[in-house]
């Protein structure tokens, strides 16, 4: 919608977002946290060799702000740090961080699991930022979504927008 507007003169440009993260909230692996609490068992689909992009909010941040100014009117930037964390290693940590067993799934089982998220925990969602960094001069430095999951408070109550009732 946003680039529909650049031929009438709008400088509008895109940013696609990852799985932004910090130590509280984790874009939709925050979700997947709650599924794990709730269920019990963290859990992935077969191999769970497939992948997520990530990036730190600080990073995202910051990327924002170059994007503001230095954008090209109708480009597309990539807030990419990570370009795919496998859904094996986010399950492994957040098992680790509330404790629980970590498992496989069948792509049948998923949907009983995941509800709502089984499409999205089933896919690889990488992208690239290389041309991102390249045209705005972005380096992203913040920690990764493993390191910033192993540094999460698990034992926090859930907030109401992890809720999954």
């Amino acid at each position: 919608m946003a680039l529909a507007l650049v031929p009438k003169g709008v400088k509008a440009s895109v940013m696609r977002l990852p799985q932004v993260h910090d130590t509280t909230k984790q874009g939709l692996v925050t979700y997947l946290i709650a599924v794990a609490r709730e269920k019990g068992v963290s859990a992935y689909v077969g191999e769970g060799r497939n992948c997520w992009s990530a990036a730190h909010v600080l990073d995202v941040a910051h990327l924002y702000r170059l994007t503001l100014e230095k954008h090209e009117a109708g480009a597309k930037y990539h807030a990419v740090a990570e370009e795919g964390v496998a859904m094996r290693d986010i399950a492994d940590a957040i098992g680790r961080g509330l404790k629980v067993r970590v498992v496989s799934l069948s792509p049948e089982q998923a949907q009983a699991h995941f509800g709502w998220l089984s499409m999205l925990a089933s896919n690889d969602l990488r992208a690239s930022s290389v041309q991102t960094r390249r045209k705005l001069g972005w380096n992203p430095t913040g920690p990764g979504l493993i390191a910033d999951l192993e540094r999460q408070s698990y034992f926090a109550e859930a907030s109401p927008s992890a809720s999954l009732r």
